[in-house]
């Protein structure tokens, strides 16, 4: 049976670590962003392969300015990339996750353009045609015990790091 749950965002990182271990819901499916007008959230498709059971998460922030919610790629490592996909198109930052980055759009892009506010006809975002320059470094934003976020910058290469092409050392 899918079962659809809705959490506040403030318990949802807990939450979610018990239906990973009570329930054995071990695979995140997928997780959607969403803008329902008064609020912006997460829809999680979640399922067990121990027991086959699905289960459907929503949660949400009615912070429109600043969308934070809770990162779960450390309990489901899937979640990693596509957290960064809702950031880049909603605009919503996940809390503890290493690498808040765009993952799509160019780092200079103004807006989010899956979101019900924004308008892709104004000038904030030319056609650019020539190439950006590469970012070796992301901010993961941490919660301190206070309740208050600090951003903490993360190294994507550090030192002699090479970066290859190929996949195929010869």
């Amino acid at each position: 049976m899918n079962e659809i749950k809705e959490i506040a965002a403030k318990d949802f990182h807990e939450e979610a670590l018990k239906l990973r271990r009570d329930k054995h819901l071990d695979f995140l499916e997928n997780l959607i962003g969403m803008d329902w007008g008064e609020t912006l959230g997460v829809i999680y498709y979640l399922e067990s392969t121990v027991t086959k059971e699905r289960m459907v998460i929503k949660i949400s922030t009615p912070d429109r300015e600043n969308p934070e919610l809770p990162s779960v790629c450390d309990i489901w490592k899937a979640a990693g990339l596509k957290e960064r996909e809702v950031y880049d198109f909603f605009g919503i930052r996940f809390i503890n996750h290493p690498d808040m980055r765009r993952l799509y759009l160019r780092n200079d892009w103004v807006g989010y353009p899956l979101r019900k506010d924004d308008d892709p006809t104004d000038d904030r975002n030319p056609l650019r045609l020539d190439s950006e320059p590469t970012v070796d470094t992301t901010v993961e934003l941490e919660l301190n015990p206070d309740g208050t976020i600090q951003g903490k910058e993360n190294f994507v290469f550090e030192g002699n790091s090479e970066i290859r092409n190929n996949f195929l050392s010869l």
